[in-house]
């Protein structure tokens, strides 16, 4: 029983310390044998062969959930006597602290893969075809709609030549936040 309350409470205060101070995963590094993407870090969730299976055994986030799901069970079984065989509750709060120690490391790690939330650097706007929506004179400064990473998104533009409303151009170049477009001509 006090195997139990122990993890119980390590498990809860682990946990609270995480809700109170936004908790980071410490996963150990990562065996992919295409290595890191470009910014350094490897976004791939690959829990097969020729991955590391073994990650969530270093996860920070796992051994917190199971241990405070492992407490909990085995306080609760063996603590109002629902079980009065010792070796089923050991084996139910372990089942129950690993299902919720795994279930909360993989979702929080394929939450953190997620890229639609990550901002659009430069390059992802290099190319993309958008729509002007306010004309300018050569030189000028005007507006264009943008489908990057799945969002519609407006940017000043300039260009060398006219541009009209509803033309087609093409992002050729950015400036910070302003794009240099050139009109796709159509035959």
């Amino acid at each position: 029983m006090y195997a139990y309350i122990a993890a119980l409470v390590v498990g809860g205060v682990l946990l609270g310390a995480s809700l109170l101070l936004g908790g980071h995963d410490a996963d150990g590094p990562e065996l992919d044998a295409d290595g890191p993407d470009a910014d350094g870090f490897d976004k791939d969730v690959d829990l097969g062969a020729g991955g590391d299976a073994f990650w969530i055994f270093r996860s920070v986030r796992f051994w917190t959930f199971f241990l405070a799901f492992f407490g909990l069970t085995g306080v609760v079984l063996d603590g109002f006597g629902l079980i009065d065989t010792s070796w089923i509750t050991a084996a139910l709060a372990a089942g129950m602290g690993a299902l919720a120690g795994g279930s909360a490391a993989t979702v929080f790690r394929v939450l953190a893969n997620d890229e639609t939330a990550e901002a659009a650097s430069a390059s992802d706007y290099l190319g993309k075809s958008a729509r002007v929506l306010v004309p300018s004179r050569a030189g000028g400064v005007g507006r264009v709609r943008v489908e990057v990473k799945g969002q519609l998104v407006d940017l000043l533009a300039t260009s060398d030549e006219e541009l009209g409303a509803e033309d087609e151009v093409l992002v050729i170049e950015m400036d910070g936040t302003r794009a240099r477009v050139a009109r796709i001509e159509r035959d």
